[in-house]
């Protein structure tokens, strides 16, 4: 009894357990008997029936081979559960791995594809691309240890990726201090644009929380700028079989980060085109920037500087 309920409740520890109990109860009590003199097994009903010394072979051996089909199937079916056990743990160490690689949405579809992102096929579609990075990070990482670099940015990335997935973006990579996202893949929420816009706005609210608690324990201010670029993309696989990154590519890409790096030269720590300007709605005072020049490209095109308190 005791051992069908520890099968029915998976514990193989408490199931060894008490096979191991009633193998040395049944020694203890079975050496005795069969070591007495005169005792011997028998097939013959009649010698069972009338000779007190005679042990049921029949039953004796049923007995037995029942004992041993109980542990042995016990043990398969405990030794199957375990390795259920070990597989779905297994498949949330690596559900909790895409969560930490990609946005929630990618990893709805990486799971749909059955882990192969090969099967996300490339696409052309509209897409928000925002850049972010810190100000004058060279000059403030040169006195720090590298221990103390990479826990500054370890907190930057961190801050960046809670405010880009709490508004359905997805994380394309980081580039040094640099964090680069995009907005609407791998569908769009119809509202890419805005998403976008709120995720900047939220970033610049959570750095300054951060730089309260930087300034409290003596540690300096980080400042950062952002650039955000609406257009079409291609979005896909791009690499090899060895190593593939679902990413952005195009001209988009390009300009958004032009306009991250156009944010020093006009004095802004937050800046958009046009283009994405306009899908927008907010309360943030700006000033447009017409017909200004992005390296690396030729036609000049519209900014729009936001001021956040």
């Amino acid at each position: 009894m005791f051992l069908i309920v520890s099968i029915l409740f998976f514990r193989l520890k408490i199931f060894l357990f008490f096979v191991v109990v009633y193998s040395i109860v049944l020694a203890m009590n079975l050496i005795p008997v069969l070591r007495t003199e005169g005792i011997y097994f028998a097939i013959s009903k009649a010698d069972i029936f009338f000779d007190n010394n005679a042990i049921n072979r029949t039953t004796f051996m049923r007995s037995i081979l029942t004992f041993g089909m109980v542990v042995g199937v016990g043990l398969a079916i405990l030794w199957q559960a375990n390795r259920h056990v070990l597989a779905a743990a297994e498949f949330e160490k690596n559900n909790a791995a895409l969560s930490k690689y990609f946005s929630p949405d990618v990893k709805k579809e990486v799971e749909k594809a059955g882990l192969d992102v090969s099967a996300l096929e490339p696409r052309n579609m509209p897409v928000a691309v925002l850049f972010t990075d810190i100000e004058g990070f060279t000059k403030l990482a040169e006195p720090m240890r590298s221990r103390e670099v990479l826990s500054l940015l370890s907190e930057y990335q961190s801050l960046m990726v809670n405010a880009i997935f709490d508004h359905r973006g997805t994380v394309d990579k980081f580039i040094g201090d640099a964090v680069m996202a995009n907005f609407g893949t791998p569908q769009s929420h119809g509202n890419d644009a805005q998403n976008a816009f709120d995720c900047a706005v939220s970033m610049h609210r959570q750095m300054q929380a951060w730089n309260k608690d930087r300034v409290k324990t003596g540690l300096p201010e980080i400042r950062h700028r952002v650039g955000i670029h609406y257009g079409n993309c291609v979005v896909g696989n791009v690499g090899s079989e060895q190593q593939l990154e679902y990413t952005v590519i195009g001209d988009t890409v390009n300009v958004a980060s032009r306009i991250c790096d156009l944010c020093k030269d006009v004095d802004t720590n937050f800046m958009v085109s046009r283009d994405l300007h306009d899908r927008t709605t907010h309360s943030e005072q700006s000033a447009p920037l017409n017909q200004q020049a992005i390296r690396g490209k030729r036609t000049r095109i519209d900014l729009v500087k936001i001021y956040l308190p």
